[in-house]
C-alpha cells in the first residue's frame, strides 16, 4: 500500500514508508510519512510507539486511519537513520551549490526534487513520442570515441584509454549523427555528454559538466526545416506535459505558458547590435558572451527566439558556411526567455571532405584523431541538418527552477569535486 492510497481510502493500512518528519505536541505526535507517491501527515495518539523514531528512518506501519488520525497496531523500524542528517529535506537550499552537489545522493529523496524528476520523465517521454511519430528512429549513443566535438566554447574534453589507445569521452555525438543519417535519414539520440567546463561557469546557473541532449539529425533537410521541427517539438512537449501533470507543474511555475509559433528570428548581427545598445559588446567573431545571452533573453520578452547565422570562427567545423553570406554559418541557437538562455544548438552540416579538412586545420585539430570520420567523408555523407536540445535546461525552464543543477539527480557542477 502506498501513502497516496492511505490518504484516499483510509481504513486498515499496511505500508512501508520513510519518516519525513515528526513533532510531539502534548500527548500526541504529528507524523509525516513519505514514499514515491508523496507525503502525508497523520496524528498519532500513541506517543510511546513513535517516541524513538528519527527522520529518514524506514518503517513498516500497520494500523487504522480515520480522517487524519493513524492508530498504530504495529510499527517496526526497518532502517534507522542517525539523529543528525547532512541536509534538511524540508528546506533544501539549491543556492548552496557545493552542499547541493555534495549531498545530491540524499537530496534526491526530497519531495520537491522527486517531482522534478517525475516531470523530466514526462518531458523525455513526449520528446520521444513526437520524434518517433515524425518518422525519426532512436539510436543508442556511443560514450567514447577517438575524437569528439572540438567546438566546446572554452570547455575541455575528458579522455580515457581503451587497450592503451587514447579515447575521448563523448562531448557531442555530432559526427555519429552524420554517419547514421546516411542509413536511416531521420535519427535521434538521447545522449549523455561530459565536458570540463570553465570554472566561471559555476556562476551562470545553467552549466553542467555532465548533461543530456536530445540530438536530432535529418538527412537532406535545411536549417529552416529543422527549426520548424524543433518549434513543433517544444510546443508539443510542453502541451502534453501540462496536459499530463498540470497540477504539479503549476506548483513549480504558475506563470508558465506554451509559446506561440513561429518563434521570433534574429540574425547574429541583429542580436549583437541590440546588445551593443544595451551596453554589452560581443568579441568580434565569437559567440555571445554568457552575460550577453542572458541579457538578451531577459530583454526580448517572454517568448523563445532564434539567433541564426553565427560567425564561422565561433563554431565547430561541422557547420555549413552560408554561400550567401561568407564567413557566417547556416546555423542557429534557440534562446529561452526570462534569462533562461540557450536550450538548442544546431544547423546545416558540412558534408564535403575537402571543406571538413580545411575547417579542422583552421581549428588546429590533429587530423589523425578524426581518421574514421574523414574516411567516411571520402566515401560520402549526405547533406543534413540537426540540433541538440538540452534536457536539463528544458526541464529547468518548464518548472521555473533557479538553477540547472536542480534538474538532474546527481549534478556535476563546474569546479565542484568530488561529488557523487
Amino acid at each position: 500500500m502506498y501513502v497516496r492510497d492511505v490518504v484516499r481510502h483510509g481504513g486498515e493500512v499496511e505500508l512501508l514508508a520513510w519518516v519525513h518528519d515528526l513533532k510531539f505536541v502534548g500527548d500526541r505526535c504529528i507524523l509525516e510519512l513519505r514514499d514515491s507517491t508523496g507525503v502525508a501527515s497523520f496524528i498519532v495518539p500513541q506517543v510511546e510507539v513513535v517516541r524513538n523514531l528519527t527522520r529518514e528512518s524506514l518503517v513498516y506501519v500497520k494500523g487504522f486511519v480515520e480522517g487524519d488520525v493513524l492508530k498504530v497496531c504495529e510499527l517496526r523500524t526497518i532502517v534507522k537513520a542517525p539523529p543528525e542528517l547532512p541536509v534538511d529535506l524540508k528546506e533544501v537550499d539549491p543556492s548552496d551549490v557545493r552542499k547541493f552537489a555534495r549531498y545530491s545522493y540524499f537530496i534526491i529523496r526530497s519531495p520537491k526534487y522527486a517531482n522534478v524528476l517525475k516531470i523530466q520523465q514526462w518531458v523525455l517521454y513526449y520528446v520521444r513520442d513526437f520524434l518517433i511519430k515524425s518518422g525519426f528512429v532512436e539510436l543508442l549513443p556511443p560514450i567514447i570515441s577517438p575524437c569528439s566535438d572540438p567546438g566546446l566554447r572554452g570547455a575541455r574534453k575528458l579522455k580515457t584509454k581503451l587497450y592503451g589507445y587514447e579515447y575521448e569521452l563523448m562531448s557531442s555525438v555530432i559526427m555519429f549523427k552524420q554517419a547514421a543519417v546516411a542509413s536511416l535519414e531521420k535519427i535521434f539520440f538521447v545522449a549523455r555528454n561530459v565536458r570540463e567546463e570553465p570554472l566561471e561557469n559555476m556562476h551562470t546557473g545553467r552549466h553542467l559538466c555532465e548533461f543530456t541532449q536530445v540530438d536530432v539529425e535529418w538527412a537532406y533537410a535545411s536549417m529552416w526545416d529543422v527549426m520548424k521541427l524543433c518549434e513543433d517539438l517544444v510546443v508539443y512537449t510542453m502541451e502534453k506535459v501540462l496536459e499530463t501533470c498540470r497540477d504539479v507543474v503549476m506548483k513549480f511555475n504558475p506563470s508558465l505558458k506554451v509559446p506561440k509559433k513561429p518563434f521570433k528570428v534574429l540574425t547574429y548581427d541583429e542580436a549583437t547590435d541590440i546588445l551593443r545598445k544595451l551596453g554589452i559588446e560581443t568579441p568580434k567573431g565569437h559567440e555571445l558572451t554568457q552575460e550577453g545571452e542572458t541579457k538578451l533573453s531577459e530583454y526580448l520578452g517572454d517568448e523563445p527566439f532564434w539567433i541564426i547565422k553565427y560567425p564561422k570562427t565561433s563554431r565547430g567545423f561541422y557547420y555549413l558556411e552560408d554561400p550567401e553570406k561568407p564567413g557566417y554559418n547556416r546555423d542557429f541557437n534557440l534562446i529561452l526567455p526570462c534569462g533562461f538562455g540557450e536550450v538548442v544548438d544546431g544547423g546545416e552540416r558540412e558534408y564535403r571532405y575537402d571543406k571538413i579538412v580545411e575547417r579542422l586545420r583552421q581549428m588546429g585539430e590533429d587530423l589523425e584523431r578524426y581518421s574514421w570520420f574523414l574516411e567516411l567523408a571520402k566515401i560520402g555523407i549526405p547533406p543534413s541538418a540537426g540540433f541538440g536540445l538540452g534536457v536539463e535546461r528544458f526541464t529547468r525552464y518548464i518548472l521555473g527552477l533557479r538553477y540547472v543543477w536542480e534538474a538532474v539527480p546527481f549534478p556535476k557542477v563546474p569546479g565542484i569535486v568530488p561529488t557523487p
